[in-house]
């Protein structure tokens, strides 16, 4: 189940007394609210009963049962990825002492980020023209798609000399990473956990309606891919948690893991392969960077063709693939 406790009490009991006024009421600890089931057609007994602290909620007339998210996802029709995002959205602004923190970087603190984009070349600043120098370098720079303000340099404060990677959902940023422009340790940042999701429960966004979706490792891999016109998103890091893994169990199309071809990858996917049978997943295909490159952002860099690659070299997890792929890592 996805951890609750990234979305604010506060704004789940608020949600659920305001959409489901008319149909329910608290019960006497006031902690559970009681109330007709979404998914029964006139519950007047009111089969439905959900924890307003941690959101989990069971439907005791059909044996439905689940979090927040699942609920949130049913009721406004739409899928686990938007719902999700969308309540870390909310639930990050929900509280304005939340809000008002500054290691979030909104645009409320422009005056520390400086947007960077393929124009900034000419920029008088510095600290921007460095910025730009690595992003142009490691081919960021989407040449078919303009964004204005597709990345950030950060001027001061913790993320100081780091360039910063917004997760937009439909043009909301919701998540970052910060890059360090320098050898100063750790080379990524991300928001602190006390202040928002963790990493593990953070995926770069994609294209829900495409019929395939290639899983990788970093925010940058995820771009450099589809720049290249693959559909992809990252688990930041190799081993995708059970929260990413009831995400991805949501979209529709075929699911490729394209960790490095190392033996962090290989443990990446076997992690996967392990929650996926507890989950019951359907199976996916496994599809390394191209053979000679680390990843997939450096491939990118040396202009090889990764959608061609994607569509090629992609193969089904089973027994054999899985025998033929430990030989090469040896």
């Amino acid at each position: 189940m996805v951890d609750m406790n990234i979305i604010n009490p506060q704004y789940i009991r608020d949600y659920i007394t305001e959409k489901f006024s008319q149909d329910g009421k608290l019960s006497a600890s006031g902690r559970e609210f009681i109330m007709a089931s979404p998914y029964v057609q006139n519950d007047w007994k009111r089969h439905f009963s959900i924890n307003l602290d941690t959101g989990l909620w069971q439907c005791f007339k059909t044996g439905e049962k689940g979090n927040f998210v699942k609920l949130y996802s049913y009721v406004e029709n739409v899928t686990t990825k938007r719902a999700y995002t969308k309540l870390i959205l909310d639930s990050f602004f929900f509280d304005k002492e939340f809000q008002e923190l500054p290691e979030y970087p909104t645009k409320k603190e422009e005056v520390d980020l400086i947007p960077v984009s393929i124009n900034s070349h000419d920029s008088d600043d510095p600290l921007v023209q460095k910025a730009w120098t690595f992003l142009f370098g490691r081919g960021l720079f989407s040449l078919t798609e303009e964004d204005s303000e597709p990345f950030y340099v950060c001027k001061k404060g913790k993320y100081e000399n780091r360039v910063i990677i917004p997760f937009k959902d439909e043009g909301e940023t919701f998540y970052f990473q910060a890059r360090a422009l320098d050898d100063r340790k750790p080379k990524y940042l991300n928001p602190g956990a006390e202040n928002g999701p963790k990493p593990s429960e953070i995926l770069y966004p994609y294209d829900e309606e495409a019929d395939y979706l290639v899983v990788c490792e970093g925010p940058l891999d995820a771009i450099s891919l589809q720049i290249k016109g693959v559909n992809a998103t990252s688990t930041m890091g190799c081993s995708i948690s059970r929260i990413q893994a009831e995400i991805l169990q949501d979209f529709n199309g075929k699911l490729i893991l394209g960790y490095d071809n190392d033996g962090a990858g290989e443990r990446g996917i076997q992690r996967f392969e392990e929650l996926r049978k507890e989950m019951r997943m359907i199976n996916f295909e496994v599809c390394p960077p191209p053979s000679g490159y680390k990843d997939w952002n450096e491939a990118a860099i040396a202009d090889q063709d990764l959608f061609s690659w994607v569509c090629e070299k992609s193969y089904t997890y089973n027994y054999e693939n899985i025998i033929n792929r430990k030989i090469k890592l040896l």
